[in-house]
Formats: C-alpha cells, structure tokens, sequence
C-alpha cells in the first residue's frame, strides 16, 4: 500500500520531531480507516460470484476479498497502535502544535498538561500553563509548525529566559528518539565499514569510520575538510611519503 511506503519514508526522515510523528500516524490511520471503509465497492456488489469460470486455480469470491481486505487493514490498523503506544511524549507534543493553538486558545487542554507533567515531574505545571497560554494567544507562535521551528524560534528571539519550563519542555520532545531508524541506520553502517577484511581494526577507529559515514552530509558542509585532515595527519609523526608540498 502506498500509504505504509509514504509513512515509512517519512519516519526515516532525521529532522522529525513528536509532534510530526503524532500528525504522521494520525494521517495514516485515517487512511487505512477510509480504505477500509471503502472496500465494500472495491470489491463489487457480489452478483458475478456465480459467473466465475471454472479453472483449475482457486477464485476468490466477493465475500471472500472483502473479509480478506478488511482483516488486512484490520491488521496494519493494530499493529500502527501497538508500535506507537508509548502516547505520553505525543500527548505531550500537543501542547506545541502550532495548527492546534487557536483551539487551545479557547480552551486550555488540561488533560495533555496533566499528562505532560506525569510523564516529565521536572516542569513546573503553574509556570508551564502560564507561558503556554500566552503562547497561544500570540500570533507569532502559530506558524511554527513542530517542536523544532518553535525552538529555533525561541533561540532566534531570545526568549529562552522568558519561557524557561516550554524551552524545557522542547528539548525534551526533540531529543527524545522518535524510531528505532537511527539506530537501524547505525548497525547497516557498521556491516559497511566492518568487513571481513577489516575485521581487526581499533574500536577508536570503528566509531571514527562510523561517525564519518553517519554524518557524511555534516562533513561536505565543513570548509577544507580533507586538506585540514591531510594535514592533521601528516603532522602528528614522521611520514615516509610527503603529503605537504611548500
């Protein structure tokens, strides 16, 4: 299904926050939903059950696809719940959705904050609540769609002293692994670099090797990286051949 192939994608993403991945799930459950909805006319009205031809491999009748179809989506819907049941961080990445700030504006979602402080002690709830309300009666905040444009808007603005518990709270939900697709990135790495061949190679120089595949993007951005490490490493001991020409 092409849906499960656009979630996928998206939570391979590095850059997605709780409240992106909240949104993500709730958009791919609402089309399963509506999938399943629509299986009924998918599948016909049930009337050429009787007109199939005979053939020696096994037709499936109408009844049959729709209970087939629908215990697939049945499936997908249970397993997307299970895999994100761990709801108290996205419960929590809705206080700081922007979409959401004029319906909060009207009324203050109490429930998430309850939540919110459960799961986090470390906020202060009066402090918390009164910052998020003047957040949502701003309408400077509402174009930051998630968790991180917030943040860098706060940082931008400096405001970080003024809204000390939703700073707080920010940095929470964006270092808080989302899926496991960092660290599956991570051990596919290591099957690159740590070959047979390699296979004696220092731990320091694994984790260097892994660190510059991992963030090789990082690295291109870096001026004169490859001179500076040429260099670097022509100067720590006496070389046999010349790698700096003057």
């Amino acid at each position: 299904m092409p849906h499960v192939d656009m979630l996928f994608n998206q939570l391979q993403k590095r850059n997605i926050d709780a409240v992106f991945i909240k949104s993500l799930v709730q958009k791919f459950t609402d089309s399963v939903q509506t999938i399943r909805a629509s299986i009924p006319s998918l599948c016909g009205d049930g009337a050429s059950d009787q007109q199939q031809p005979i053939k020696r491999r096994r037709i499936l009748g109408t009844g049959e696809q729709q209970r087939l179809a629908t215990e697939v989506c049945d499936t997908i819907l249970t397993h997307a719940k299970e895999r994100f049941s761990f709801t108290q961080h996205l419960i929590s990445a809705t206080l700081l959705h922007g979409e959401l700030f004029p319906q909060h504006c009207v009324k203050f979602p109490d429930t998430a904050l309850e939540t919110t402080v459960e799961a986090y002690p470390m906020l202060n709830k009066a402090k918390l609540k009164t910052e998020l309300s003047l957040i949502y009666e701003n309408d400077e905040f509402n174009a930051c769609s998630g968790a991180v444009p917030l943040y860098q808007f706060f940082m931008e603005n400096n405001l970080q002293s003024t809204f000390t518990e939703t700073v707080s709270l920010l940095k929470i939900l964006i270092t808080t692994p989302m899926t496991t697709a960092e660290p599956e990135r991570c051990f596919s790495t290591l099957k690159r670099i740590k070959t047979f061949l390699r296979n004696t190679m220092t731990q320091d120089r694994l984790n260097a090797l892994a660190m510059l595949s991992m963030e090789k993007k990082l690295i291109r951005d870096i001026p004169d990286f490859n001179k500076r490490v040429i260099e670097r490493f022509a100067t720590q001991k006496e070389r046999r051949a010349k790698f700096l020409y003057k």
